[in-house]
């Protein structure tokens, strides 16, 4: 009842009765315009006689013109009517009610001037001519005998046309000033809401989370119990975490749960053009809040408006906004029964000030889910599909990590949307697979007509050196094809990522993995300038994470981060650091290949004669290449037996 009392409020504030005679106004001024443009339009479009001026000189000293219409409101042109022995001869029909009614009417008339009704509208006696605006233009007509009358038109249609011309510019702007004032106003979406219907049950997964934000429920639920011993609440909780793990949701869960008010902005909604407005914006939204507290203000990707102070901030607008929105976190109490939940995926980037004790000094993680809560996630959104009883739900959960929430919908969403092109009504196994391929490579299979057969064994042989490498590393491969893609590229390698905690050694054998493509290549090159450019983009992530590895994770013999010491250009130290790394990683992956090339180049022939090998097909290939590798391995690892930097957790 308070939501719809606040919008006629706002109604009856917009539309005052200065605003209303305005826009009457402006209404009425432009449909007289408009209805003056329509009949201009409706004249213009008639089926007119134009004749060309030369022309009707030449009309005039032969005798074939009888009358001449000067009309002051088209200044550019004149109208006329010729002789009756000109129309015949054009064999224009002459009709009693058209042609000789007009004429003896025009021949009665003694006056110079005439009313604009009375003028030919018919387009077969209507002809017009360019208007030379010679001041013995009119004198040269008469003493050729021909009547000329000056055309009178409605002195209220003429004044009106005048005012419009003359004010139009001044009623175009006050319209434009109307619209950007609406335009500055916050909207209504901004300060209208409802109890959301979203409770914890709809959110699978994440009860950690759902512990944490407990304490929100019973604060908006029972406040005194708080007071009574004298306990700060936070006046904010900051969600972050990955895009899609479901900040929002959670958000909307507990306004559910407490049955408050939900207030939902977007950062991006205070940012505005013009000075002040953001600010504004802040003010009103909290306003609007303390007035239907208690409640829940949703401030999402709050890094927008909330990023650090400083020298690369955006503009002093920014910096108001923000200052608003911690003076109105600063004036909240326990009284105010409101509290800001904010989202960001960049907490690193919030400004400290945003953060301190009082403000968002509550954080609470909001990562990725693992296997158990992708199992339940994966369960939640099944329900409403038809899904074929032989899908494994675990297996497909061992396969998505790394997945948010929103993409493990996003995965089966595409699965039924497969189905039903593929003319089925129930997903199958193979519209899951299709549909997590597409998500992965970002995009279609698309297969190349016109690859030559040496083109094919580079890109075989790129795929296979992929899949050997990480299998011997350990990485379980999915599939391995040649087949192009609408994303570019021209095969693919799907292997399942490890899940957990990162370590120095799992960051090489990635690097390892990266370059197993251009160790494929090099194997069958007969020299350097044979090799492709299609590592372009396995180098590019490689080269990503060494630069990570020696300038942020301390994990090449320093514990400095440099990029917090202000060091964002590679020194020449640090190049040399990395292709030292580089070069010694290529060499370990080329060399691996090399003592396991009859495998390689078993997958290679597979890949260039079906194009696509599934895991099982993989597997019986390599089965026995990992033991001979962990042979070899095990007696280098006895050397390096002393040595325990890969065990380092990042």
């Amino acid at each position: 009842m308070k939501k719809n009392n606040n919008n006629d409020n706002n109604l009856k504030k917009y539309f005052t009765k200065s605003r209303i005679l305005t826009i009457i106004a402006v209404f009425l001024f432009l449909a007289m315009f408009f209805r003056d443009n329509l009949v201009s339009n409706k004249q213009v479009k008639s089926d007119t006689q134009y004749i060309p001026y030369d022309s009707f000189i030449g009309m005039v000293d032969k005798g074939e013109v009888e009358y001449v219409f000067i009309n002051n409101a088209s200044p550019s042109t004149v109208q006329f009517l010729p002789t009756q022995a000109y129309l015949k001869d054009k064999n224009i029909l002459l009709t009693q009610d058209g042609y000789y009614k007009l004429t003896e009417e025009l021949s009665k008339t003694k006056d110079t001037s005439i009313d604009s009704k009375i003028i030919p509208t018919d387009g077969k006696l209507r002809f017009i001519t360019e208007n030379p605006n010679s001041e013995n233009f009119k004198e040269d007509l008469l003493t050729k005998g021909i009547r000329v009358f000056s055309v009178k038109t409605s002195e209220t249609l003429s004044l009106i046309f005048m005012l419009l011309l003359n004010f139009l510019p001044f009623i175009l702007i006050l319209a434009f000033m109307m619209y950007f004032q609406r335009r500055m106003e916050p909207a209504d979406s901004e300060v209208v809401t409802d109890v959301p219907d979203t409770r914890f049950q709809n959110i699978a997964g994440y009860e950690n989370l759902k512990n944490d934000s407990k304490f929100i429920l019973d604060f908006l639920k029972n406040p005194q119990s708080y007071e009574k011993i004298g306990a700060r609440l936070p006046n904010g909780v900051l969600f972050y975490g990955p895009p899609g793990t479901g900040k929002t949701l959670m958000a909307r869960a507990i306004a559910g749960e407490a049955s408050v008010p939900f207030y939902k902005v977007n950062g991006s909604d205070f940012v505005e053009l013009y000075v002040g407005l953001g600010a504004r914006r802040v003010r009103k939204l909290y306003k609007t809040a303390r007035e239907n507290a208690p409640c829940i203000v949703f401030i999402d990707e709050i890094d927008s408006i909330g990023g650090a102070r400083g020298a690369h901030r955006g503009s002093s607008e920014d910096d108001k906004t923000l200052t608003a929105l911690l003076n109105e976190l600063d004036g909240f109490s326990a009284k105010n029964g409101v509290i800001t939940i904010a989202a960001t995926n960049r907490l690193q980037d919030l400004d400290p000030a945003l953060v301190r004790p009082g403000r968002f000094d509550r954080q609470v993680a909001v990562p990725l889910p693992n296997k158990e809560e992708r199992i339940q996630i994966l369960n939640l959104y099944k329900e409403g599909k038809k899904i074929s009883p032989s899908i494994d739900i675990d297996k497909l959960a061992s396969k998505t990590i790394d997945f948010s929430p929103s993409e493990l919908e996003n995965l089966l969403n595409e699965s039924a949307i497969k189905a039903v092109t593929r003319g089925s009504d129930i997903i199958e196994q193979e519209d899951i697979d299709d549909s997590y391929l597409k998500i992965i490579i970002k995009g279609d299979k698309k297969e190349d007509k016109h690859q030559t057969e040496t083109e094919k064994k580079i890109i075989a042989y790129h795929e296979a050196g992929h899949a050997v490498i990480g299998h011997l590393l350990g990485k379980p491969i999915l599939e391995v094809s040649v087949i192009g893609t609408t994303s570019g590229a021209g095969g693919y390698t799907l292997s399942q990522p490890k899940e957990g905690l990162r370590t120095k050694s799992d960051m090489k054998n990635e690097i390892k993995e990266l370059y197993g493509g251009r160790a494929g290549e090099t194997m069958i090159a007969s020299s350097d300038d044979e090799i492709t450019v299609g590592a372009v983009n396995d180098i590019q992530r490689a080269t990503r994470i060494i630069n990570s590895y020696i300038k942020i994770l301390g994990l090449n013999g320093s514990l400095i981060n440099l990029e917090e010491l202000g060091m964002k250009r590679p020194t020449d130290e640090i190049i040399e650091q990395a292709e030292q790394i580089s070069n010694e990683l290529f060499e370990e992956t080329l060399d691996m290949l090399k003592k396991n090339k009859n495998k390689l180049d078993t997958l290679a022939n597979m890949l260039m004669d079906k194009s696509l090998v599934d895991s099982d097909t993989f597997l019986s290939i390599m089965n026995d290449t990992k033991e001979e590798w962990e042979k070899e391995e095990k007696v280098v690892d006895l050397i390096k037996a002393d040595d325990k930097s890969d065990e380092t957790y990042i």
